[in-house]
């Protein structure tokens, strides 16, 4: 399938929603690898809504890829 056929909007929302819950993540890996257990948590508390929004960019983006399938 061609990239063309896909709203970029939508690949950049999937990977900036992707990279946001990232960073958390790889900023509690941190914390807790120098055994900074409170700030792992605190650094764990966006991680749910950034799920949400990593799961609506790929709600958005199953539905755009399922359009430009659909016959014009």
């Amino acid at each position: 399938m061609s990239k063309s056929l896909i709203d970029p909007c939508h690949s950049l929302t999937l990977t900036v929603a992707i990279e946001n819950l990232r960073g958390t993540l790889g900023e509690a890996i941190d914390y807790l690898t120098h055994d900074e257990y409170r700030m792992a948590m605190g650094a764990l508390l966006p991680v749910e809504e950034q799920i949400q929004d990593v799961n609506a960019a790929i709600r958005l983006f199953r539905r755009a890829l399922q359009n430009a399938r659909r016959p014009t």
